[in-house]
Formats: C-alpha cells, structure tokens, sequence
C-alpha cells in the first residue's frame, strides 16, 4: 500500500501552478503587512515586553492564511481545473471514522505531550516555546474569542483542504504514497515554523494522512485537527489563564 499511488485530479502543471500561486500570493501579502507594521506603529508597540503574539496579530495571520488558501483552492484548483469538491475529498463517511479521528487526536496529542518534554531536555533552549500562545495581557474577550474561532474551526478546515485534500493528493498522484505522505508533511511541519511545533506538526500530519487515505474522505482529517488544535489551546492557553485567575 505504502509503494501505491492515489488517482489525483491535477496534473504535474496543474498542481505546481496551484502550489506555487500559493506561496507567492501568502508570503507576498505577509512581507507587504509586516512592512506596513514596521513603518507605521513599529513592532515593539505591536509586541510590548512579551515573548508572545498579540492575539489580534495571530488571528489576522490565520485569517490571511484561510483567505489566500480558500481563494487558490476554490479559482485553480477546482473552478479552472474543474475539480469537484467531493474529489478534493469532501465525500460522506461513516461516524465511526469521526470517532476514531478524535481518539487519534487525543492519542496523538498525549504522545506529543511527551515528545516536548523530551525535546525540551534535549535542547533546553526551546523551552521558552511553551509560553502561552498569545499575549494576556490587554486581550479583550472579543479578540480571545475570534482567536479561537480561527484556530479551532476554521484553521482546521482550510489547512485540511490544502495539506490533505489537494497538496497530499496531487504529490501521491505523482509519487510512491509513503513519500507524498513524508514530503506533504515536512512541508505541512515547516508552516508552523517555530521548531518543537513544526516537529510536532510533521508527526501528526502523518496520523491524519492515515485517516485521509482510508477513509477517503476530509471529515475525518478536520475533526481530528480540530480536537488536536483543542486540545492544544486549552493546553497552552485557557490552563495558565484559569491559574492566573
């Protein structure tokens, strides 16, 4: 199974132009909004003393990524290339995969628990990565909220149809499975950029290409995203602001 190959619906062109409008159009509009924060009201007014985002920076980052991705997916991906959403993965699937895909999720999420232990005795210095996502101080509960929204429902969703149901499958329309599956999540890993997350990403990515590729279906893959990215918020954001209190 692992030596097979996926029937994707984008050829070798079709899937490089999609990718590459991708790239080019997310980190275009993100060096041209850091440039705009640079020369207007600067970083260090943005950022303050913490080591952590403001929440309102996190959720306009997320909010850009789900609008660039939705825009490529839904104009090239699928109108252009006239791809249907069922085959970029959106087809029924029985409930007992969703199940199994929040089991996986918690599974996984216990297992990185341990893994950032690990890393962090490894490599102290990436111990200053577990402060809490977003800054607390000065976030009002209307930007607390949004920042959830983003992470947990929609993140979820737009990044599984971007990673899994056309990255994934286009890259295993071309190549071996376990290659696509390795590839697909390294670069899945390095879009979280901050190294025990992007480490942490990679590995998971590759339980939800297992959920994608025998179910064959995208709910699977969302719901387990979304119970892992839950998990993860409540981990390292709503328990230290529970302790606070």
């Amino acid at each position: 199974m692992l030596n097979s190959k996926l029937a994707g619906p984008w050829s070798r062109k079709q899937g490089f132009a999609i990718l590459i409008s991708f790239v080019v159009i997310y980190f275009g509009l993100s060096w041209l909004s850091m440039l705009a924060v640079k020369y207007t009201i600067g970083f260090a007014a943005l950022w303050g003393d913490s080591k952590s985002p403001p929440a309102i920076l996190l959720t306009l980052s997320q909010l850009l990524k789900a609008l660039v991705i939705l825009a490529v997916i839904w104009s090239l991906a699928l109108k252009r290339y006239q791809v249907s959403w069922s085959a970029l993965g959106f087809r029924r699937v029985s409930v007992r995969w969703l199940y199994l895909a929040a089991g996986i999720a918690i599974a996984g999420f216990l297992l990185r628990i341990l893994l950032a232990k690990v890393m962090v005795f490894a490599v102290p210095d990436w111990a200053a990565f577990a402060a809490a996502p977003i800054q607390l101080a000065g976030t009002s509960t209307l930007q607390l909220i949004l920042f959830l929204v983003m992470t947990v429902l929609i993140t979820p969703v737009v990044e599984e149809v971007f990673f899994r149901g056309f990255l994934f499958q286009w890259m295993a329309s071309r190549h071996r499975l376990w290659l696509a599956a390795l590839i697909s999540s390294v670069m899945f890993g390095a879009s979280h950029i901050i190294p025990p997350q992007a480490i942490s990403a990679a590995l998971m990515s590759l339980l939800i290409i297992y959920l994608f590729v025998a179910s064959k279906s995208l709910w699977p893959p969302i719901v387990c995203h979304i119970v892992n990215n839950l998990l993860s918020v409540s981990g390292n954001l709503l328990i230290p602001l529970l302790e606070a209190g």
